[in-house]
């Protein structure tokens, strides 16, 4: 295939922010100059960006104007590619290639957002390159001189797990449509695909509508995610003329025109480690598209002996021939401008750049009319023969073949040769293309009258107009409420509905809507009707105002449009779309913590998942109802330090919780999205009543998973104490994801030998972190206990935790068969050296404690058994009720980018300015102590010296090791005073109070804050910490002593204080030798403190 070929033409185009990035401040992370596509790492702003060649690359990111009818036009000057600069280049060699007979194929690619569908079919009066193609196709064809005869036919389809759907019919058999091979069509076609003739653009725009609200229609039945579904738009093209010998031929040329599914994370959408990965088809074709991509690519290049696995998706069987075959063939990326889409845009220009490796080789599908006809009957014939015949096997044990499978062979080769037939002779039967036309318009008159009267009501009728992730899907679907009284429900209620709706959760007698003196007014029809007004659930009559958002069951959503009374009620944008309707549900759920620019790219992210994920949850919630599964689904919010491993994000998941025994799992978005479309496909077997689903074996029941070990909650110790070579032992809280509180533990963390013996306070602490740089350091983290509130988890607890950058988890026993286990668990840390980094995270950071609990099936309480799953989540969301406006705002806050709880370090906190008061008491009770002493004794026994140099020892100690005696010299007092004092009874008091409150900061500041009082005439010293010292050195000239650093961390130090005009020198031993005003020299401490 290296040969020869034509490369398939590959072109990337960038589209400009949307709303929600312009209110996030998004970053621009595209260039694009000629061909040439380059991307910009966000996290790397430093490297060199990423560059990429194509055949075309399209700036529509900005530079643009919009006319008076919205058309969008390059301003002048700039390199904006507008929808009709795309269709000359891509649209129009299409179009040149069907006249010329060569068949012909276009398909976007990106991930869902990114402007597929505006490049495809467009938005407004910015028609994309279906339309514009098919409209020129038209003009084209009314430019010809006469002798060549044009019939087009349109089809219209959908693939959604690897299901067929024809758009073109509003209903489709179970399992959607087969596919089947026939060389003879062309490889493989679609059975029973309806393929109707059209004769003017209008007609085709028609279709196009029809197949669009049949797809929003079914999607919303069927509970599908349009942005996962691949649509295929197929245009057939005859012209017959006749050649020079007068014979009549016909050149055929296929254009598909292929819309791709969202190409986010195909790879992670689909659960990598779930047990049933294999029940989920959803990503199948796209999957298997990028390998057939890879393979054609290869083998372009010249590889040998390359395998491509057309068959291994019904997307691949249908676009063979368009991406390996008789074909000329476009890919069109869509490429997201934003910072937070970096991964997402990087991966689809790899995709691209793969793509334009491969080469097909197209020829001119031209056949005289008569030599068609002929082979297709003789085909029939023979076809015939074969069924009616000797040709299919026989039962006779001459082949090796059991009995029963050769007679499964038969039925299969049976049903193949029968929809041959089948094909065959709807080939022939096209031959008529006149007729079939001229039927087709018939029907497409009425379609026509009834679209043209449904405009005309809109304008003066109240109704109901539908939303749909899909902006082409929203408004295509209208309810009229004119009446009196219009009710809704199913097709199966008695009296029939004047709306019927299908789905989850929708009610025979579901709601009705009055409309009386111009009021509109909405209420349920049965109790227990699902219905939401603006986020809020419906439990009486409420009067809807225009722009009110109404969703009706699971995901049957609609806005109220009143063109009567259009009065915008307040706090109502405009226009109203998908994505405010679902923002307007997710904080009706309580996730508000939201704002714009001010988020984070992980809280983007995290807010895109939840806006993603939330209408999922709640349609497996009522499947989960429907089906009495008993099991409830909520979203929640993991941050980085409750989560193991290396990615310390904040993660969304979603909870799985058994409603029977109280059991949980954590799934985490692709393991839940692969589950929800198994359960989707399970709902519709139940739908189809083909089986009896409540026998289905556990094993292949997507609502059952094993029993596994389940985070009971987190607890944090924060570590500032460390820094200061203090312990911290406490009770700790453990809390769960949502703030509420699980149980205790008792923890300690104390600074020790390496051997783990603890250090004494007074030989250990440091006052200045500082002094630990450069040194070794232990501690020793002791999990003694916990308490445990929920006794399902009676059966067994443990406790996991790292520290610094350790990636392996340190891990506790399991302690069973009690709710308060006694771990009695110790672990000395050492750190051979301490950094700046160390101190940092000592300063800054915690341990996490995860404590985890057994589960186990249990047999649930027979009066639980008894309820249905609807009546137990009504009692799971009145339970939860109490805490849920705490509950909530823990689930979404963003207030740490670890995810730690403030409360928690402001405790620790609290503990560790408790323990450096209490070491202030001391050195202040010591002096005291020492001028007790020196006022009790006679003054002929006073020695000053000794005195000056007991007191400064402990008043510029950074350790508390005290002296328990200090031998006082005789000597006459000096003209240095020496004055301790102490807190008023006040502020102490407050100081113990705020001690015992458990972290009540509020109060610290009474005991803490503030200069406590000196004698008169003197001034206390505040500390940096914030904290009184309760001591005061004054010199004979009223100025304060300046302390001097020590000799380390054990605080052992001899220092004492010289004054104004004293002198320092060493003598011959190496001591320090400190010489008075007075010439006395006194041998001492390493350093003196100079008082001036």
């Amino acid at each position: 295939m290296s040969s020869g070929g034509e490369s398939v033409k590959v072109a990337v185009r960038v589209r400009p922010f949307n709303s929600r990035e312009k209110d996030r401040g998004a970053k621009l992370i595209i260039e694009m100059s000629g061909p040439q596509t380059r991307i910009q790492n966000p996290e790397t702003p430093n490297e060199e960006p990423k560059t990429f060649a194509f055949d075309f690359s399209y700036w529509s990111h900005d530079k643009f104007t919009e006319d008076s009818e919205g058309v969008l036009h390059p301003v002048p000057g700039s390199h904006y590619a507008s929808q009709q600069m795309v269709f000359d280049d891509l649209g129009q060699g299409v179009l040149d290639n069907a006249f010329q007979g060569f068949n012909c194929s276009l398909f976007a690619y990106g991930q869902t957002g990114a402007g597929k569908s505006y490049s495809m079919v467009g938005y407004g009066k910015n028609k994309g390159i279906v339309p514009i193609t098919c409209d020129v196709l038209f003009q084209t064809m009314e430019k010809g001189d006469g002798s060549t005869k044009y019939e087009v036919s349109f089809s219209m389809l959908e693939i959604y797990n690897e299901q067929v759907r024809d758009l073109l019919q509003k209903t489709n058999p179970k399992g959607g449509l087969p596919v089947r091979q026939n060389p003879k069509l062309g490889l493989f076609y679609c059975q029973g695909l309806k393929n109707v003739p059209v004769g003017s653009y209008k007609e085709i725009e028609g279709k196009i509508d029809e197949g669009t609200a049949n797809r929003t229609v079914a999607a919303t039945q069927m509970n599908a995610t349009s942005s996962r579904a691949h649509t295929v738009v197929t245009i057939t093209f005859n012209q017959i003329s006749k050649n020079e010998v007068g014979q009549e031929t016909k050149k055929t040329s296929v254009i598909n025109l292929v819309d791709l599914a969202g190409s986010e994370r195909a790879d992670s959408t689909g659960a990598t480690g779930d047990r049933l990965k294999e029940g989920a088809n959803i990503n199948k074709s796209l999957s298997s598209l990028g390998n057939v991509i890879s393979a054609l690519a290869d083998l372009s290049m010249g590889k040998k002996k390359v395998m491509v696995p057309y068959r291994d998706s019904v997307l691949t069987k249908l676009l063979q021939n368009a991406l390996g075959g008789n074909s000329k063939t476009i890919m069109i990326a869509a490429l997201s401008p934003a910072d937070i889409n970096y991964d997402e845009t990087l991966s689809t220009l790899r995709y691209a750049d793969r793509a334009k490796k491969i080469k097909n080789k197209a020829v001119v599908n031209e056949n005289p009319v008569e030599k068609l006809i002929r082979e297709l009957r003789e085909e029939n014939d023979r076809l015939k023969n074969a069924l009616s015949g000797g040709a299919l096997p026989t039962p006779d044990g001459s082949t090796g073949m059991s009995p029963e499978e050769i007679e499964k062979m038969r039925k299969e080769m049976e049903e193949e040769i029968r929809a041959q037939l089948m094909a065959n002779q709807e080939a022939m039967n096209d031959m008529d293309w006149d007729s079939k036309l001229k039927q087709t318009r018939s029907e497409e008159q009425e379609k026509t009258d009834g679209k043209a009267q449904q405009e005309s009501r809109k304008s003066h009728e109240p109704h109901f107009s539908n939303l749909n992730e899909d902006n082409m899907l929203s408004g295509v679907v209208i309810h009229f409420l004119g009446a009196s009284e219009t009710t809704i429900g199913r097709k199966d209620a008695d009296p029939a509905p004047s709306i019927t709706l299908s789905g989850l959760s929708i009610q025979k007698q579901h709601a009705k809507v009055t409309n009386e003196n111009q009021e509109i007014q909405l209420m349920p029809a049965s109790p227990g009707a699902k219905i939401k007004v603006n986020g809020v659930p419906l439990t009486g009559p409420h009067v809807l105002q225009h722009l009110d958002r109404v969703v009706f069951g699971s995901n049957h959503i609609y806005v109220f449009k009143n063109p009567i009374n259009p009065v915008i009620p307040e706090g109502s944008p405009k226009d109203i779309d998908w994505e405010f309707a679902q923002k307007e549900l997710a904080q009706a759920k309580g996730f508000t913590s939201w704002g714009g620019a001010g988020l984070t790219k992980e809280q983007q992210r995290a807010q895109d998942q939840i806006l993603e994920l939330l209408p999922m949850v709640n349609e497996v919630n009522a499947v989960s109802e429907e089906l009495n599964k008993h099991k409830n689904f909520e979203i929640i919010l993991i941050s980085g330090a409750a989560q193991e491993g290396n990615n310390k994000e904040t993660k969304v998941v979603v909870k799985m919780k058994n409603l029977l025994n109280g059991n949980t799992w954590l799934w985490d978005r692709g393991k839940f999205i692969n589950r929800r479309y198994v359960i989707q496909d399970l709902y519709q077997r139940f739908l189809d009543g083909d089986e009896d689903i409540s026998k289905l074996p556990k094993e292949e029941d997507p609502f059952w998973e094993p029993p596994e070990d389940s985070l009971i909650g987190t607890a944090n110790v924060f570590l500032q104490s460390l820094g200061f070579a203090l312990d911290f032992d406490d009770k700790i809280t453990i809390t769960d994801f949502k703030g509420n509180e699980e149980g205790h533990l008792y923890v300690n963390i104390t600074p020790c030998t390496q051997q783990g013996k603890p250090l004494a306070d007074e030989d250990s602490f440091v006052e200045d972190p500082a002094e630990l740089l450069g040194k070794p350091f232990h501690f020793k983290v002791t999990i003694r206990s916990g308490e445990i509130h929920k006794s399902r988890f009676s059966r067994g607890t443990f406790v996991k935790y790292t520290f610094f950058d350790e990636t392996d988890y340190t891990q506790t026993e399991m302690i069973k068969e009690t709710l308060s286990p006694q771990y009695d668990h110790g672990r000395v840390v050492s750190i051979p050296t301490i950094t700046q980094e160390h101190l940092d995270h000592f300063e800054q950071q915690s341990i996490t404690f995860l404590v985890y609990g057994m589960q186990v099936d249990t047999d649930p309480d027979p009066r639980v058994a008894k309820l249905t799953t609807r009546e137990l989540r009504q009692m799971e969301n009145m339970n939860a009720g109490v805490d849920k406006s705490l509950a909530r705002h823990a689930s979404v806050g963003f207030n740490k980018a670890d995810g730690t709880d403030e409360h928690t370090q402001l405790k620790g906190e609290l503990v560790l300015l408790k323990r450096k008061y209490e070491r202030l008491e001391k050195k202040e009770r010591r002096l005291q102590e020492l001028c007790k002493q020196w006022e009790d004794k006679p003054a002929e026994e006073q020695d000053y010296e000794a005195f000056h140099r007991a007191v400064s020892a402990v008043a510029f100690s950074t350790g508390t090791k005290l002296k328990t005696r200090v031998q006082m010299l005789n000597k006459e007092e000096d003209s240095v005073s020496v004055y301790s004092f102490e807190l008023d009874e006040e502020n102490r008091k407050n100081a113990y109070e705020s001690n015992s409150a458990g972290g009540k900061s509020e109060q610290l500041v009474n005991g803490h804050g503030q200069d406590a009082k000196a004698p008169s005439g003197q001034t206390g010293t505040k500390q940096t910490n914030g904290n009184t010292s309760g001591h005061h050195r004054e010199g004979t000239n009223g100025t304060s002593a300046k302390p001097d650093q020590t000799n380390g961390i054990n605080g052992k130090t001899d220092d004492f204080v010289l004054q104004g005009g004293d002198k320092e020198e060493t003598s011959s031993n190496g001591k320090v030798v400190h010489e008075t005003k007075d010439g006395k020299k006194v041998e001492g401490g390493s350093k003196a403190c100079i008082v001036q």
